[in-house]
């Protein structure tokens, strides 16, 4: 396969996953429409940095580090989803002050919190390495030249970033706020359940894969 089709090849299956709702998705949209635009970048670069990690893993051929350790694949699970757990939880309970509107509600967190929300839902799935070896297994081959693979890694990065800004970006926007902060108490419960559920999975994956 031709350096620069093995390239597009790559990114453009990464970007078929976008479409695909995951915990990664609903912790970037939550925190957009909850806290506003920073804090959703935040969150998404935080996310991006674990795709970053990850495919760096799979591409790089360092994925053994993480899957021929049973021990350290679960415990990265069950931390994982405990952690999601928690965000859930938070998610559910959030209710805005009746003198202070969610929409104007000012952000009261440090950015390195959403930063490393969005990288530990990221990483708490470290299946996510294998998906990125499936990947790079079609596309990719002892041929590619090195450079190919690392456009190929950029192109990964870049694609995570760019769609992660434009989900904070969309479900910043005043009118999308405003339609969740005048159902926020259903919408919270609503998405801390989705992401409930698939924290519960991550737990249940770990303990079973002891």
């Amino acid at each position: 396969m031709e350096p620069l089709h093995a390239i597009l090849l790559t990114v453009g299956l990464f970007v078929l996953t976008f479409f695909n709702p995951g915990a990664n998705l609903f912790v970037v949209v939550q925190t957009s429409l909850a806290s506003g635009r920073r804090a959703g970048v935040l969150t998404g670069l935080g996310v991006a940095l674990g795709d970053a990690l990850y495919s760096g893993l799979g591409l790089f051929g360092m994925a053994t580090l993480i899957t021929q350790c049973e021990g350290l694949f679960s415990a990265i699970k069950i931390g994982g989803g405990l952690y999601l757990l928690w965000f859930a939880y938070k998610s559910m309970r959030r209710q805005p002050s009746p003198m202070t509107p969610a929409l104007t509600r000012p952000i009261v967190a440090p950015w390195y919190v959403f930063f490393r929300t969005g990288t530990i839902t990221c990483l708490s799935n470290p299946q996510t390495v294998l998906f990125f070896i499936s990947i790079f297994s079609v596309t990719l081959s002892a041929q590619t030249p090195t450079w190919a693979k690392l456009l190929a890694w950029l192109g990964i990065v870049l694609s995570s970033i760019t769609w992660r800004l434009f989900l904070s970006q969309a479900f910043s926007l005043p009118a999308v706020r405003r339609s969740y902060a005048s159902m926020q108490r259903i919408a919270s419960r609503v998405i801390g359940a989705v992401i409930g559920l698939f924290a519960m999975k991550l737990i249940w994956e770990g303990v079973m894969r002891k």
